[in-house]
């Protein structure tokens, strides 16, 4: 891969912090620092250079919160990010060539991923868009082969190898639209019922935000894409069928009774469509749920599922966005071909959703 020793051992080269989105031991006393061509997944050294009046919070391996007010190093990933909401940055195709003094960015908030930047979202919008933040590299990891450092090293090894868990699909036409939210009210309302309930953050990128959420909302157990050894799903669409069972599998050998899978972004983006390819999954998995933004994306859906996905329509729950007017949304929707959706502000609409889960993980 042409990297370089500098001869400037990791543990030489801090204080640093260790991101969240690293999973593994950093072996800091063995590792080495050097240069040449990052790919994605790979560990790298360098300082996020906050300025005046700039302020993130970093989460580090141990999902503790550090305010960054001023210029900070961090051991953190390489990796691409691919929004329609937030930042947009890539790794160049061939790898980013690094060396002491490389510039490139901060792109993914609190988690951590350094990429170059190709677009950012207006500073107004409505998302609380993320910023990109100017980020001076050190190097890359090394082990002690002289061999790039890469997340996937972290990955989960389940010993189970099938899924027989009943799975519950979360997903959505667009990012930021309230699929976290709903996930959480599913996971709280089945844990107060008695049953363990095991989250997975299936897609996107980054990690960390979402599994914090769902913990919070009672999951006793919790899994990202991050933990199959992917930074982001926006991947080689074979190597993310290889990888997102492992997940999965491995919350088998946790003792949930049920899992909540949220699905990142729109079912469209970062491989979504591919997890309705994969059988081991597809065949326990109990519901989808899906909240559409307006009625023409609800129609979108099914479009889309009888086109591709070929998910059973008997499975789907559609859901309003948040953000609407239920009682306008259901009628518009209703002449979209949706008879039935639900409101996911209605304590009575999501209870009813919880009890045919609940019916169905008996049945």
């Amino acid at each position: 891969m042409g990297l370089e020793i500098t001869g400037r051992s990791l543990a030489n080269v801090g204080p640093f912090l260790i991101t969240a989105n690293v999973r593994g031991k950093c072996r800091v006393q063995e590792w080495s620092v050097g240069t040449g061509l990052g790919q994605v997944g790979d560990l790298v050294v360098g300082s996020v250079l906050m300025k005046p009046g700039q302020e993130i919070v970093i989460l580090d391996q141990d999902r503790k919160a550090h305010k960054v007010t001023r210029p900070q190093r961090v051991l953190t990933v390489l990796g691409p990010r691919d929004s329609s909401t937030h930042v947009c940055a890539i790794i160049p195709p061939g790898g980013l060539q690094i060396k002491q003094g490389t510039m490139a960015y901060w792109v993914a908030g609190e988690s951590g991923i350094v990429a170059c930047l190709e677009r950012e979202a207006p500073v107004n919008s409505i998302h609380a868009a993320e910023n990109a933040i100017d980020f001076r590299l050190e190097g890359l990891v090394l082990n002690t082969h002289g061999q790039a450092v890469n997340i996937r090293e972290f990955s989960v090894q389940p010993l189970q190898t099938n899924v027989s868990t009943p799975i519950v699909l979360v997903g959505a036409t667009s990012s930021e639209s309230g699929k976290t939210v709903l996930a959480g009210e599913l996971i709280r309302r089945l844990s107060n019922r008695g049953h363990r309930v095991g989250a997975l953050k299936v897609t996107g990128t980054g990690g960390v935000l979402d599994s914090l959420f769902h913990s919070k909302s009672g999951a006793v157990a919790v899994l990202d894409f991050v933990d199959a050894g992917l930074i982001s799903t926006h991947c080689d669409a074979a190597d993310f069928r290889k990888r997102i069972p492992l997940v999965f599998r491995q919350m088998e050998t946790l003792g949930v009774d049920v899992i909540i899978a949220e699905l990142g972004g729109d079912l469209l983006s970062a491989n979504n469509p591919e997890v309705f390819a994969l059988k081991e999954l597809m065949d326990t998995t109990l519901m989808l749920l899906v909240i559409s933004n307006d009625a023409l994306a609800a129609a979108g859906v099914v479009a889309m599922n009888e086109l591709r996905f070929g998910f059973p329509v008997s499975k789907i729950r559609h859901f309003t966005s948040p953000f609407r007017n239920h009682a306008g949304m259901a009628r518009r929707m209703e002449m979209a071909g949706v008879a039935v959706c639900y409101d996911p502000r209605s304590a009575n609409d999501i209870a009813r959703i919880v009890d045919q889960v609940i019916g169905e993980m008996g049945s």
